[in-house]
Order: structure tokens, then C-alpha cells, then sequence
């Protein structure tokens, strides 16, 4: 028995370990053919040919791609109007930069600025049409951060949801030089670091940004006792519904707008167990009632409460109820009150002539 138990102990972790690996090489498979597309088009914006990129790709898809953009001469023409997007651009410059200064515009407002220096940065979304002009050596790090990547952050760490990031422009920012700095040998060269390594810089950058500039949507509303009214009806509904099929967790957290992981703790803040634990609670229910008003077999009370297998029902239901499906039907049937026939009511004798009355007859009938 206990070699059993470590065999599917092992074999659980190597399926684990088999998941977090596709999940890498699945990673590390699509982040260069993400990173080159966006470094070329954001270096055709700025008037240059295609520069280096990475990207830092979360486990739901988006990605924060950092490009590095370099010029000895600096962008004498204006940089091309970017299609509009929920995103933000920021530019860390790596050495002082634009030594004759730089002009931009922001939704068509002009302004001017004489320097440049390194570790000043500059947010700016992609909604309101950034545009540059600069002279000079130019030397930075640019950071293209979705809106959906901080939305997922947010939600994963149970905090106020951002939509806004502000920053005044030459903002000193030694954070975000350091991690331009840290960055900079896997934009050049992807396989220096990590998987493991980037998803920190992800997760550090997503951190800062929301810490330090992020700016709360209006209108927002955290549960912080866990999950709110229509999501716990929504919830409770699917689950009674759908108790005998296979119901996974990406689908309940989808129907409440919620990550996995965000979804996953604000359940248990509600209903005080796991999502797991509280699906097996109402299979083990339904196998109750099919035990309770049927003579089905164990096997196929197994199939209609939703396990996989008479093995696996009797574990579950013993763990819950404290006893076997089996013994917990045969108790039931013996403690349950046997049916009352009703009251002995005569019958014409006329019919029956030599029964007193009607269960007599019934039962001289058969």
C-alpha cells in the first residue's frame, strides 16, 4: 500500500514538474517572435531599424516588452504617431541624453526641455499620441506595459485596480534605472537568464509601477471579505448545476472577471474551503440522495455524483462523511422508519365474503 501511495505521490509531482516545464518552453518559444515584432515596429516609430527586444510574458499572455532604442544622432524628424492602445510607454535613459534637448507632444500640446538626464524617466500612454523630437545621442531602455498586464497584477494581489499611471516628465527613478540596467544583457541576448529570473523582473516592475504611480480607476471596488454577492451566486449556481461533470477552476474565476489565483482566495474568504473541497461537499451530497432513494449500485452512484471511479467516490465520501457509501447506506436503511400501510379499512364483505378486510384481500389476491 505504501508503494502505491509513493508511486502516485511521484507521479503527481512529475506532472507538476512536466506542467511548469511546457509552461517555460511554451514561454520560451513564443517570446522571440513577440519581441521582434514589437521592436520593429516601435524602432520604425523612432526612425530606426530594428532594435533588440524581450519580452516578459505573464502566465495569462500579456507581455511587458523591453526594447532598447539607440541613436548617435538623435531623431531630428518627429517620431511617427503610434496607434492608439490601452498601454504606456516609459523610457529609461541608460546615459544623459538629447544634449541639444528635445521637444514632445502630448494629444498635440508642445513642450520643450533642455536635458535629458539618466535615471529621469518619462510615462506616457499610448491613448494620448506621443510624439518626440530629439537632439543628440540618445540611449535608453523602453518599457511597453499593456493595461491588461497591470489589471492581472492587481487582481492576483488583491489591490485597487489601475487605469493611470502618472509621472511627471524627468522623474528620478532609481528603481526603474536599476532594473533597465539588469535587463539590458537579456535584451541583447535571451538566453542569459531564466525563465524563473524574468517573471521576478516582471513581477518587481508591475510592483513599482502600481506602488509608485499607479492611480485607482473610479469606481472601484474591492471585496476584500472575499467574493461579491453576484459572484457567489454566480458561483454557487455553476457549481449545483454542473457538480457531476468536469468543472474547472479557469471557468468559475472567468465567470466572476477574477484571475485563478485572485478567485481562488476570495472563495475561500467566502465559503471558508477550497473551491476543490467545496465541490467534493456537494458531490458527496448528491451521492447522499442517489444512495438515500435508490438501489442503484455503488459504481454507477459514483459516475452520477461526478467521480471518476468507485475508488476515488469512497475516498471522497468517507473523508466527508467519516464513513464508507456502503455502510452508510446500510445504516441509513436500518435506523430509517419502515413505511406505514395507513389504517385497516373495511371493505364490503359482499366482494370479499371470507376477508375482513382490505389488506386481507390484497394479499389473498396475490
Amino acid at each position: 500500500m505504501r508503494d502505491g501511495i509513493q508511486r502516485r505521490r511521484t507521479g503527481h509531482m512529475l506532472l507538476s514538474i512536466g506542467k511548469q516545464k511546457a509552461h517555460a518552453e511554451q514561454n520560451a518559444r513564443r517570446r522571440p517572435q513577440a519581441s521582434a515584432q514589437q521592436g520593429t515596429q516601435l524602432s520604425g516609430y523612432f526612425h530606426l531599424k530594428a532594435s533588440p527586444s524581450l519580452a516578459l510574458v505573464s502566465p495569462g499572455g500579456s507581455k511587458i516588452v523591453a526594447t532598447r532604442l539607440r541613436s548617435e544622432t538623435g531623431f531630428w524628424d518627429r517620431t511617427l504617431s503610434m496607434p492608439p492602445e490601452r498601454a504606456f510607454l516609459i523610457l529609461v535613459p541608460l546615459h544623459p541624453a538629447a544634449a541639444g534637448g528635445y521637444e514632445m507632444w502630448i494629444d498635440g500640446g508642445h513642450t520643450r526641455v533642455d536635458a535629458w538626464s539618466a535615471g529621469r524617466i518619462g510615462i506616457y500612454s499610448l491613448e494620448s499620441n506621443p510624439i518626440w523630437r530629439i537632439s543628440g545621442a540618445f540611449d535608453a531602455v523602453c518599457f511597453h506595459v499593456p493595461h491588461s498586464m497591470l489589471w492581472q497584477f492587481t487582481e492576483e494581489n488583491d489591490l485597487a485596480r489601475v487605469d493611470l499611471l502618472e509621472c511627471p516628465q524627468g522623474t528620478v527613478d532609481p528603481v526603474l534605472y536599476q532594473m533597465a540596467q539588469v535587463i539590458l544583457p537579456a535584451i541583447t541576448k535571451p538566453d542569459v537568464f531564466n525563465d524563473l529570473f524574468l517573471e521576478q523582473i516582471r513581477l518587481m516592475l508591475c510592483a513599482h509601477l502600481v506602488q509608485r504611480y499607479g492611480v485607482r480607476a473610479p469606481g472601484t471596488i474591492r471585496f476584500r471579505g472575499g467574493l461579491a454577492p453576484w459572484q457567489k451566486r454566480r458561483v454557487t449556481e455553476m457549481m449545483q448545476m454542473e457538480c457531476e461533470g468536469e468543472l474547472r477552476l479557469a471557468r468559475l474565476a472567468g465567470e466572476c472577471g477574477l484571475s485563478i489565483s485572485h478567485f481562488a482566495r476570495s472563495f475561500k474568504r467566502s465559503f471558508g474551503v477550497t473551491v476543490h473541497r467545496y465541490l467534493l461537499a456537494q458531490r458527496v451530497e448528491r451521492a447522499k440522495t442517489l444512495l438515500a432513494q435508490s438501489s442503484r449500485p455503488l459504481p454507477q452512484v459514483a459516475l452520477e455524483s461526478g467521480f471518476g471511479d468507485q475508488s476515488a467516490f469512497n475516498r471522497a465520501f468517507s473523508s466527508v462523511v467519516g464513513t464508507s457509501p456502503g455502510r452508510w447506506r446500510r445504516e441509513r436503511a436500518q435506523t430509517s422508519p419502515r413505511h406505514d400501510p395507513g389504517p385497516r379499512v373495511p371493505i364490503p364483505s359482499a366482494l370479499f365474503p371470507h376477508c375482513e378486510t382490505r389488506w386481507e384481500a390484497l394479499a389473498q389476491e396475490h
